[in-house]
């Protein structure tokens, strides 16, 4: 019996051999699965920043169509929330408020407006710029002012107009008549895009070697020779030029320190409504 069962039994060194290969197998296949959930998270970082990015290019291509190139304009600020240079735009809209009844009798003034000479009738006051949350998230925000009346912009000699200055509270433009002053609350915007973020590192409003990089030195850029303050307008004649630069850690792989960015850029033509 002691001799059947000693051909049957598995000595101390097989143990160890079949021991090993195990423990090479399960690390293997452990390697694996962390390789293929690291690609997973890339891919749903990189998809997220981008619709954040699509979803405010396709706003700003809608309300930019209906403008013209004559009341519609870029503007470079401090923001004195972060102390960051930012760049935003202003542009004037035909649209009525939504939420006031139309003079045809609907109840949606939300349309283009044109007045008897099928002259455009501007109604609104459209602002992108970046707005930094209390969570230090930037983002891009969408400002809407109708004024005081429904015929607020168009009874009055407000376009074009200049941009003044900024506070944390309020964007601050005066009218073509150089007396009226046009006040927007910052609070009051509607997000576009999370993730807006600065190239310009030290805050210098200069392209640095650091800045144009890749990732080899903090921050994440897209080494393009532009300098991207995550938004940026370009007024041309008859055109405007938008670019969104969107960067984002992973916070699920934040061990490694992984940051992923993305570029979105457009050209659009201003067509009058």
């Amino acid at each position: 019996m002691r001799k059947i069962f000693s051909k049957k039994g598995m000595s101390l060194f097989e143990i160890l051999i079949v021991s090993v290969i195990a423990v090479f197998i399960m690390f293997t296949l452990l390697a694996l699965l962390s390789s293929s959930r690291s690609t997973w998270v890339i891919s749903d970082i990189k998809s997220d920043i981008y619709i954040n990015a699509r979803k405010a290019m396709n706003e700003m291509f809608d309300d930019l169509i209906e403008a013209s190139s004559g009341n519609t304009e870029d503007f470079i600020f401090i923001d004195p929330i972060n102390g960051q240079f930012s760049q935003g735009l202003w542009l004037a809209s035909a649209r009525g408020d939504s939420g006031v009844g139309g003079e045809d009798g609907s109840a949606n003034n939300n349309y283009l407006h044109l007045d008897v000479n099928n002259v455009v009738s501007w109604r609104a006051l459209i602002v992108y710029c970046p707005y930094e949350n209390s969570s230090g998230i930037k983002q891009l925000r969408r400002y809407v002012d109708f004024g005081s009346s429904i015929n607020f912009y168009s009874q009055l000699n407000i376009f074009p107009m200049t941009f003044l200055s900024v506070t944390t509270e309020k964007l601050n433009f005066i009218a073509a008549d150089g007396v009226t002053v046009i006040s927007i609350d910052r609070a009051g915007g509607r997000v576009l895009a999370n993730n807006i973020s600065t190239e310009d590192f030290n805050n210098n409003n200069v392209l640095d070697s650091n800045e144009n990089d890749g990732q080899v030195n903090a921050p994440v850029d897209n080494e393009d020779g532009i300098l991207n303050y995550g938004v940026n307008f370009t007024k041309n004649v008859g055109s405007i030029d938008i670019i969104l630069f969107l960067a984002k850690k992973a916070a699920r792989l934040q061990a490694q320190g992984l940051e992923f960015s993305t570029t979105l850029s457009n050209k659009i033509k201003f067509r009058q409504p």
